[in-house]
Formats: C-alpha cells, sequence, structure tokens
C-alpha cells in the first residue's frame, strides 16, 4: 500500500513540475510579446500602431506593425511605397535573397553589441571598427527556399506576403526563435529582431 501512495507521489510531483515549467515558458512569452509591443508602439521610430488599426487613424497611410503569427512581428518600411504593388510578391515555394541583420532583442532600439549575425557588409564594418574579429563572416546574400530551408520560424513566417525589394524588421519571442536552444552569443530563451532587405525573389 505505501509503495503505491510513493508512486502516486511521485507521478502529482512529476505532472506539477512539468506544469510548472511549461507554464515558466509562457510567461517567458508572454513578457517578450508585451516587450516587442511596447517597444514598437512607444519608442520605435517610426512610432506604429496594430495593422488592425488603421482604418480607425486620422493619420494618411500610418506606419504599422502586424502580428503575422502569434509569436512574429513584422513591420515593412517601404509598404506605401506607389511601386510596392508591381514588385513580385513571396509566397511558399519562393527562392529569396535577404541581406540582413539579426540582433539580441531587449526591449530597445537594437545597438551594434547586439548584432549576432549580419551579411550587411555596412554592419560587419562597423563591428569591425569595435575590435570584433570578423574574418568569417561574409557580405553573401542569403538564399532562403521557403518552406524548406533550416531557418528561424519567425523569419520564414514573416517573408510571406511581402515582395521584392521590402525593407523588413521582424520581432520574434524565443519560441518563434531559438527556444530553449543556445545558439553561439544567443542566451538561452533570448528575443530576437532580424532586419532585412529581399534583394531578389525567384519562382
Amino acid at each position: 500500500m505505501k509503495s503505491k501512495i510513493w508512486i502516486a507521489f511521485v507521478v502529482a510531483t512529476s505532472l506539477l513540475f512539468s506544469v510548472a515549467c511549461g507554464d515558466e515558458a509562457v510567461d517567458v512569452a508572454e513578457t517578450q510579446r508585451n516587450s516587442i509591443v511596447s517597444y514598437l508602439t512607444s519608442s520605435h521610430s517610426p512610432r506604429l500602431i496594430n495593422k488592425k488599426d488603421v482604418g480607425q487613424a486620422l493619420e494618411k497611410n500610418p506606419p504599422f506593425y502586424e502580428q503575422v503569427e502569434y509569436n512574429t512581428f513584422r513591420y515593412i518600411d517601404d509598404y506605401y511605397n506607389p511601386e510596392r504593388e508591381s514588385r513580385v510578391q513571396v509566397a511558399e515555394g519562393d527562392e529569396v535573397e535577404l541581406t540582413f541583420t539579426a540582433y539580441i532583442f531587449s526591449g530597445s532600439k537594437p545597438a551594434v553589441s547586439a548584432i549576432y549575425l549580419t551579411n550587411d557588409q555596412v554592419q560587419i564594418d562597423a563591428l569591425q571598427n569595435t575590435g570584433l574579429n570578423v574574418e568569417y563572416w561574409k557580405a553573401e546574400p542569403l538564399k532562403v527556399k521557403i518552406g524548406q530551408t533550416n531557418i528561424i520560424k519567425g523569419v520564414e513566417v514573416s517573408l510571406i506576403g511581402c515582395r521584392e525589394g521590402d525593407s523588413v524588421e521582424v520581432y520574434m519571442t524565443l519560441d518563434a526563435a531559438y527556444g530553449d536552444d543556445v545558439v553561439g552569443v544567443v542566451p538561452l530563451e533570448s528575443s530576437v529582431v532580424w532586419y532585412y532587405t529581399i534583394d531578389k525573389v525567384v519562382r
């Protein structure tokens, strides 16, 4: 009888521990979502509104962010460019070439010191000027085949619906980025932001 009680206790404890760990992960992601929205709607330049509120805005062509998935937020800098509609739109299966800079996001405008990966020559030069060894950083386009290339989820989903020539900022919580993995200098459970330009779309 005692052994059955002990087994039941161990199982119950394990379940409670699992629920607690799950809640902790949810709390981190929720905190990061709130931090991203707070930044985009207050100190980001330009200050952004949610795409859902564009119809009620007094300003003509108000800059906005879009929540493309629950944990991924996108801002397209040149969305209102009148020539934009004539450019190729990114769809599933397309290959795109990107110039990008990836930052660890801490709730404010990303600084050079927060860069963890880039193929932008301007940023590579800036990093070199800080004394960083950039020998293995190459200014070559990043090629992404939508649906096939192994790239973080937030970046891939943010590409769908963009157009060739777009300059994009995509903000991601941990579960749209690296989750519980430690990747290079990116700390565990980090929120990240990628700035990228879509240089080319190939069908």
